[in-house]
This record gives C-alpha cells, sequence and structure tokens, in this order.
C-alpha cells in the first residue's frame, strides 16, 4: 500500500459505508493535499461557512482522513489540492472509524494496543498522481497521549512499510477549545 489512511471498517464491526464530512479548506495552506491525508479542523470557516481544515501534523488532534477532493471547475485535471489553493474536501471521521495504513519502521506483534504518533509528510505528485505521503510512526510506539492506536497488523507484516489497522486516539472531536 503507498502512503496515507484509508477507512476500512468500524470498530463495532459495522462495515464503512462512506460516510463522510465536507470541509472547506483555506486558500493560505502550506502542503500539497491528497487523498489518505489526515487533517484536523482549524477553527476557522470559509466564505460559505464550512469548518475549515489542514493537514495535520505530528502531535496534534486529528479530525479524520481525506477520502476526497472536490473537483475546481476551473481547472478539471487538478489533482490533489495544491498548496495555496482554497477548495473542499471529504473527510471521513468518527473515533471508531477503523483505518489501515502504511508504518514508518518495523512493527511487532506486541505494537498492537499500542499508540504512535503519524509521519506527517506532505503529498508528492508525479506525472498527473497525487499521493498521501503519511504513515504511522511505528518507531515510538507506546506513549498514551499519542495519535493514533495501533488495532492490528494486516496480513501479519512486521517490516517497515507493513500495512497496520489503527484508529485516531487523539481526537479533534475530544478537545475542548481547537
Amino acid at each position: 500500500m503507498a502512503g496515507g489512511f484509508r477507512p476500512v471498517n468500524n470498530l463495532d464491526g459495522a462495515d464503512y459505508t462512506g460516510g463522510v464530512v465536507t470541509y472547506g479548506v483555506d486558500s493560505g495552506h502550506a502542503s500539497l493535499l491528497a487523498v489518505g491525508d489526515l487533517v484536523r479542523i482549524t477553527g476557522q470557516s470559509d466564505a460559505n461557512g464550512l469548518q475549515e481544515v489542514d493537514a495535520a501534523a505530528a502531535a496534534q488532534t486529528i479530525t479524520g482522513c481525506i477520502v476526497a477532493i472536490d473537483r475546481n471547475i476551473s481547472d478539471l485535471e487538478q489533482s490533489g489540492l495544491p498548496a495555496s489553493t482554497a477548495g473542499t474536501v471529504k473527510v471521513a471521521v468518527g473515533r471508531n472509524l477503523l483505518m489501515e495504513a502504511p508504518t514508518s519502521a518495523a512493527v511487532a506483534a506486541a505494537d498492537v494496543g499500542g499508540n504512535a504518533d503519524i509521519v506527517a509528510t506532505a503529498a508528492t505528485a508525479s506525472g498527473g498522481l497525487v499521493n498521501s505521503n503519511m504513515t504511522v510512526n511505528t518507531g515510538s510506539v507506546g506513549s498514551a497521549t499519542a495519535q493514533i492506536r495501533i488495532e492490528g497488523l494486516k496480513d501479519g507484516g512486521t517490516a517497515a512499510g507493513s500495512t497496520v489497522y489503527c484508529r485516531i486516539n487523539e481526537s479533534t472531536f475530544d478537545t475542548v477549545g481547537v
């Protein structure tokens, strides 16, 4: 799996059915955004009254992961949401949302149930494709206050770049005064 977070299920066993929330993105955001990037609400709204989000960084609370980026009618060839470009994104949210994501370092079966921050590397564009580069920082599993909780290993893989099942541990929905 390339970088990025992808919703796959819910902790209650129900399938992920594509539920999303539409958020605005301010024209002042600093990096290319891609499907699979984790975002957090910024505490501001766009001209239409939508809450705005921006890419999450390590040690910040998280709102959810981008599952779609609305098209810019004036540039139909645009992939991702370029830096300094306003737009809207569809975000899968929820503390019980189970996602799969690649790891930045080796991961062990003993890491399941542990918490880790993210490696918030900006997305990259190559030939018309935009790829998320965000991963779970499995080089530092353990802190109770880390951003992501590891819920399982996909296919038993333990090497760097393996895929884990995870969920948001530090959510903006549980934080007062984001």
